[in-house]
């Protein structure tokens, strides 16, 4: 029912692809499927249930649905990509950095039938020495475009108001100012 108000458009571009960037390309939709259906059965139930519900259900529970060997939800590791950012090997690893993080939650929400693509900056104020980072954007139930960060990425603690995008980097002057955002 969440997804019932897409643009086909959208859905197209947003929800089929299997790939965001040049990570490896693997069938991982089933098995994200397979695994997920619990989380998304009790929506499935509610037809009141709004994109941003189920984006909340969904990043709050897949990181430890989906741990290595059930042992700690899969975690924030800096300087993992390009080695490990596919959705595969941060199953087998159990860990990635933001880019990482990114792709395996924009694949979740695909999944779902939620449109997400993923979204970032290579230098943070122009400046490549100041780092780069990566989040995504969905198309929430306003159809409009919002971005988050993936819980891990994000520190993966408090409450999240999944539309409000101070609560993570982007409301810092000294930190956007001169740069360059992509999706």
């Amino acid at each position: 029912p969440w997804t019932d108000s897409i643009p086909k458009d959208i859905f197209v571009e947003y929800v089929t692809p299997y790939a965001n960037v040049n990570e490896a390309r693997s069938n991982w939709r089933p098995y994200f499927h397979e695994n997920i259906v619990s989380i998304l059965q009790p929506f499935l139930e509610n037809p009141i249930s709004t994109r941003e519900d189920v984006i909340h259900a969904l990043d709050e529970h897949v990181w430890t649905i989906f741990s290595k060997d059930g042992a700690k939800p899969i975690f924030f590791k800096s300087g993992q990509t390009p080695l490990i950012y596919d959705p595969m090997s941060i199953l087998a690893f159990g860990y990635a950095s933001c880019t990482g993080l990114s792709i395996f939650l924009v694949d979740i929400l695909r999944t779902a039938g939620i449109p997400a693509r993923l979204a970032g900056t290579n230098a943070w104020n122009g400046n490549i020495e100041n780092g780069n980072h990566s989040w995504i954007e969905f198309f929430g139930s306003d159809n409009e475009w919002h971005i988050m960060e993936a819980r891990p990425a994000s520190g993966g603690s408090g409450e999240r108001k999944l539309t409000d995008p101070c609560q993570w980097w982007f409301c810092n002057s000294d930190k956007v100012q001169g740069t360059m955002f992509y999706a």
